[in-house]
């Protein structure tokens, strides 16, 4: 399957914004080869579209749009070196398949970045200047090498989009759900056998993607995520009468699973 960056197309295509931008655009063409089928994150935003038709009222999130646009606007800096010329100046950042193996301190000097691209490195850890990116909106770590995530990443309380998918993360720590105005959360193609019940404090979730990993079931509390138009349990070992529950549980939310 071929991997486009998920950052951008997340945004856009969550809220029925159908065209393909110019970040999108350009990492296609950069991205001939295949990758792994746990690699889903072009997968989760096309499948996305618009808000759930199981409840067809409900209403776009506005920080989402705002971030679109932002995003559209933006200058794209593909080079750290390039960027820290000129830190104010940088917003959106793409460093994907630079076989980046870890980032230096001077990253937290980009302090008006609101998108980041990491994805297809060899990052294993993050330095604790990253908190300085108060304005950080959009991340993908995805098809890196963590195997927990970096407790710096749960400081950026303004986080609405967050992938760490194909990465090798066995928990997600309660430090996590601090981040109470993400709007789309990818653990993809990891290592997680369950999933907390502190989940319930994302009140704006919308899209979690959980597939290919090692989960049996949901927590019970999940009934109460009033705003979860989605939810991805592609390949884990979710019995079919778990299935039924959660199904049940999550009645106004779109439940992805494939037998």
């Amino acid at each position: 399957m071929k991997h486009s960056i998920s950052i951008m197309l997340s945004v856009v295509i969550l809220y029925a914004v159908t065209a393909v931008t110019p970040l999108e655009a350009q990492q296609k063409k950069a991205r001939k080869k295949n990758t792994p089928e746990t690699t889903t994150s072009e997968q989760t935003s096309t499948q996305v579209g618009k808000p759930s038709a199981l409840d067809p009222n409900r209403k776009a999130d506005p920080e989402m749009i705002k971030l679109d646009s932002a995003q559209k606007s933006a200058r794209r800096y593909t080079s750290l070196e390039e960027a820290l010329k000129e830190p104010e100046n940088v917003e959106l950042l793409d460093l994907h398949e630079q076989n980046l193996t870890s980032l230096p301190p001077e990253i937290g000097k980009l302090v008006n970045l609101h998108t980041l691209s990491l994805y297809d490195n060899k990052l294993s850890s993050l330095p604790n200047e990253f908190a300085n990116l108060k304005n950080l909106k959009s991340v993908d770590f995805g098809k890196n090498e963590f195997t927990e995530i970096p407790v710096v990443v749960t400081k950026l309380k303004g986080l609405k989009v967050l992938y760490f998918t194909s990465n090798q993360i066995t928990k997600i720590p309660k430090e996590l759900f601090t981040l109470t105005k993400l709007s789309v959360l990818d653990f993809a193609g990891n290592r997680l056998t369950e999933i907390p019940k502190d989940i319930v404090k994302l009140t704006n979730l919308r899209l979690l993607n959980l597939r290919f990993n090692k989960i049996d079931k949901l927590p019970t509390n999940m009934g109460s995520m009033k705003n979860l138009e989605q939810i991805q349990l592609n390949s884990n070992p979710i019995s079919e009468a778990e299935l039924r529950r959660i199904e049940g549980m999550l009645k106004t939310t779109d439940v992805r699973f494939n037998y």
